[in-house]
């Protein structure tokens, strides 16, 4: 044991006096090899060595003469130098039980990560390479320490997520998500961690905007292999958020979180857009905190989140007509955004409530171009043409016809929604089939059950012109 620890020591001093308390005329050097020209001649001969011996996976050697160079080599040599450091020393660490060795190459293993970052905080191909690092670094420390080191990973993952933005990996957003839950259920002071989940919940939105972008850019790609293995990357990452995301964020504990947070920063126009987004996202409407964040930030940015939020409390207010208009807004401002479909839903069903059936129609058919399997859109069609049914009497079975083409579309709904759509369409369906024309009424024009019949076509009628099959009540 005392062996270990001489060892390790030995391998911390070396690495700490080579790299850190190094000659300025190193780091002044043109050439990073060294001074003379026998220092460059041993020290890329050294680098060769080890980088041959690691090429062939050979870690045991490569750890070996990998120490050398450190001795001959200048501090900025090489970045790989550090890097491959960190993969030799993971190595090592594979093969001891003995607790002081363990902890010593750990010691090493975060001192050259620390060194790597110091003397190499750019670089021509990386800019923010320093962040990047942090990134690495972050991510073996939560590897080694798991729940326990979550709350230093995390503050690691912050700083090179603030700096790196959008660039940050996939791997890197997620870890980051992942170590804030732990470390949020670390913390033994109450206040403590509901500031942790008030900066989960925030943090939420920003990281899956970075995410997006970052599976727009590994879409563009030329290379297909490396667009495939980065989209699923980043698809992978999102995933993980909303498993996270998902057991965070109930209504009951997002409110006065939220709330504290906006009581605390009001002037925080950033705050309470993501706020905003936040309570749409997960339907929390039903509290004090919802309209008045809508209308702070309607008025000074209009925007489909905020637009979203009044129309739907002017809704529930049965305002209509002002719901329609903020709703209206919302889908025009909605460029290319994920909401868009539920935006064109709640429009289409506003639209129906006033009874603006076209309108209504209109906007189901705008959701089933984006989503052809919408067991909602059919139910609104449904609905719109089923409001509208008188609009179709012609002094036959004009009116009786709607309702049979009505149910068509309650039909579609219920062969594709999930069990509370199915549920819903087959009420609708079972109500609106009493209306469908009796066995007289179909032979006293000619027509048996089973026929198709075209509806005939009349102003006003919003299946004009439609076919159906006659059915009987």
């Amino acid at each position: 044991m005392t062996d270990y620890k001489t060892k390790a020591m030995k391998l911390i001093l070396r690495i700490t006096f080579t790299f850190l308390i190094a000659s300025p005329l190193h780091l002044m050097s043109q050439d990073r090899y060294g001074d003379t020209e026998e220092q460059q001649i041993l020290c890329k001969e050294a680098i060769s060595v080890y980088v041959s011996y690691k090429k062939q996976k050979n870690y045991d050697e490569a750890f070996i003469q990998w120490k050398k160079a450190c001795d001959i080599c200048p501090p900025k040599a090489r970045q790989g130098i550090y890097s491959d450091g960190v993969v030799f020393l993971k190595n090592e660490l594979k093969k001891t039980d003995d607790e002081a060795r363990i902890k010593s190459i750990q010691d090493s293993i975060f001192l050259l990560y620390d060194q790597r970052i110091e003397l190499f905080p750019s670089t021509s191909k990386s800019p923010n390479n320093g962040c990047a690092v942090l990134a690495r670094k972050a991510t073996d420390y939560y590897r080694l320490f798991k729940k326990e080191g979550a709350a230093e990973a995390n503050a690691m993952f912050k700083e090179s997520i603030e700096c790196m933005g959008a660039e940050s990996s996939a791997a890197t957003l997620s870890t980051y998500y992942v170590t804030s839950f732990y470390a949020m259920k670390g913390m033994e002071e109450e206040a403590e961690a509901k500031a942790k989940l008030g900066e989960m919940l925030t943090d939420y939105l920003t990281l899956m905007d970075y995410i997006e972008t970052g599976i727009a850019a590994a879409q563009a790609e030329e290379d297909s292999l490396t667009q495939i293995k980065l989209t699923d990357d980043y698809v992978k990452a999102k995933g993980n958020l909303d498993e996270v995301f998902i057991a965070i964020a109930q209504c009951e504990d997002m409110v006065p979180v939220l709330s504290e947070k906006i009581a605390a920063d009001s002037a925080n126009f950033e705050l309470k857009e993501k706020v905003l987004r936040l309570l749409n996202q997960k339907d929390c409407t039903e509290n004090d905190l919802y309209l008045p964040v809508a209308v702070s930030v309607h008025e000074l940015k209009p925007s489909h989140p905020s637009a979203y939020a009044i129309g739907n409390e002017q809704a529930k207010g049965q305002n209509y007509a002002e719901a329609l208009a903020y709703m209206e807004q919302a889908v025009d401002l909605c460029i290319d955004c994920s909401e868009m479909e539920s935006y064109l839903l709640k429009t289409g069903k506003i639209a129906s409530f006033l009874g603006k059936t076209s309108t209504a129609r209109s906007y189901a058919q705008k959701v089933l171009a984006q989503n052809s399997e919408s067991a909602d859109a059919y139910m609104l069609i449904g609905d719109a043409i089923a409001g509208a049914a008188k609009s179709c009497d012609d002094g036959a079975l004009g009116q009786r016809l709607a309702y049979l083409r009505a149910c068509d579309y309650y039909g579609m709904a219920v062969n594709r929604g999930d069990e509370e759509v199915k549920a819903k369409a087959q009420k609708k369906l079972n109500a609106n089939s009493k209306q469908f024309p009796s066995v007289d009424e179909i032979f006293a024009v000619g027509k048996s059950k089973g026929d198709a019949i075209t509806i005939p076509t009349i102003a006003g009628c919003p299946c004009s012109g439609e076919s159906t099959t006659l059915r009987v009540r």
